[in-house]
């Protein structure tokens, strides 16, 4: 459950104040060296977060959102898309379904799941020159590590321009990278941002995707989707079999 009086009390508190302050000198800082750049959109509670800020500074920035086809089945990412679309934002979904079309159809929950590892990529290409991104350093050893070390001298704190590979020259912007999970249940409440259901059972602290990957099954996803939206696993369940094995 998510105790929404809990985050209020905690809205009032300077360190949340300071976290926005820094948020938003960091989108503008970057967005004088940048003329096109896009929001990683997950519909997960930190990317809605990041879009609620980049917007307030640049409403023509899109919202590039990766999804999948248990997307829906899963998590009800259109009331987050709404909300979004309905205020002016650029909705730009690419949907790479390997779960029911026809080329992916035999395929197991394994297969696809591994065949998509590199898909976040896609949002990417060439008329782009820099990606927000909603990181926070709390959330693992490994991303803390990845903001820390990967910040380019001259841009804003906690923006990188890499170097190599695929994103050469693209920047990483990541404004939430000091928030604490309380700073982001916080900024939704105070701004009644909408969010995925699955934070009610799981409270902000849990982590959602717009795919059904091995973390959200390790985190209880189909035991949460079987109880609150049987159609929904039935028919999941029906594509792979092998997911009445984890209930």
């Amino acid at each position: 459950m998510i105790d929404r009086e809990l985050y209020r009390l905690y809205a009032n508190l300077p360190v949340y104040r300071r976290h926005i302050e820094q948020a938003k000198d960091i989108i503008q800082g970057i967005l004088r060296y940048v003329k096109r750049p896009y929001v990683a959109f997950s519909c997960g509670k930190d990317s809605s977060v990041l879009a609620h800020l980049v917007l307030q500074f640049a409403p023509g920035v899109p919202l590039r959102f990766l999804s999948s086809g248990e997307t829906r089945l899963v998590h009800n990412v259109d009331d987050v898309l709404e909300f979004y679309r309905f205020r002016g934002a650029e909705i730009q979904e690419v949907n790479i379904d390997r779960v029911f079309s026809d080329e992916w159809i035999n395929a197991t929950w394994d297969e696809q799941r591994k065949a998509g590892r590199g898909d976040l990529e896609l949002l990417n290409d060439n008329s782009f020159d820099c990606i927000f991104m909603g990181l926070r350093a709390e959330e693992s050893r490994p991303r803390k590590i990845s903001l820390a070390r990967n910040q380019t001298s001259g841009l804003p704190r906690f923006c990188h321009r890499y170097k190599t590979g695929k994103r050469l020259n693209m920047i990483r912007c990541c404004p939430l990278a000091n928030w604490l999970m309380e700073d982001v249940g916080a900024y939704i409440v105070e701004h009644n941002l909408p969010y995925l259901d699955w934070y009610d059972y799981s409270g902000f602290e849990g982590r959602t995707t717009a795919r059904l990957t091995g973390d959200a099954v390790r985190q209880n996803a189909l035991f949460w989707l079987k109880k609150n939206k049987p159609e929904n696993f039935a028919v999941l369940a029906k594509r792979f079999p092998e997911f009445r094995l984890f209930v």
